[in-house]
């Protein structure tokens, strides 16, 4: 479960509204105003699920590593960079790219058999 979001915009949102000087009359937009949360992707070679939060701004990977069917703690990882996703990450072979409203770009590379977004 995602954690309770008490706020009124999504992640980074009351921040680039309220703090950050000439957010108002930006191009892009004073808040980003994402859905509620990207659509997953899914690993087809291990079966990671990768999902982004449009409320606390977190990219999740969830593996079920043991194959019992049951998803612990100790198979959900998060990377939370403090801005919200607007899009689901994106993948390619061994790589993930996600980028949250206004940047920057996170890119994570696979090694072995890992599937972690704890480490950018």
């Amino acid at each position: 479960d995602e954690p309770v979001w008490d706020h009124f915009g999504a992640a980074g949102d009351e921040e680039r509204a309220f703090f950050e000087p000439g957010a108002i009359s930006s191009i892009d937009g004073m808040i980003c105003l994402p859905d509620a949360q990207g659509i997953p992707v899914i690993n087809q070679f291990d079966g990671t699920v990768f999902f982004s939060s449009s409320h606390s701004g977190n990219l999740t990977a969830i593996r079920d590593s043991n194959n019992d069917g049951i998803i612990d703690a100790s198979e959900v990882k998060n990377f939370a960079p403090g801005i919200a996703f607007l899009n689901s990450p994106s993948m390619a072979p061994g790589l993930l790219v996600a980028a949250p409203c206004w940047g920057p770009v996170y890119t994570f590379k696979q090694t072995a058999a890992t599937a972690d977004v704890s480490s950018a």
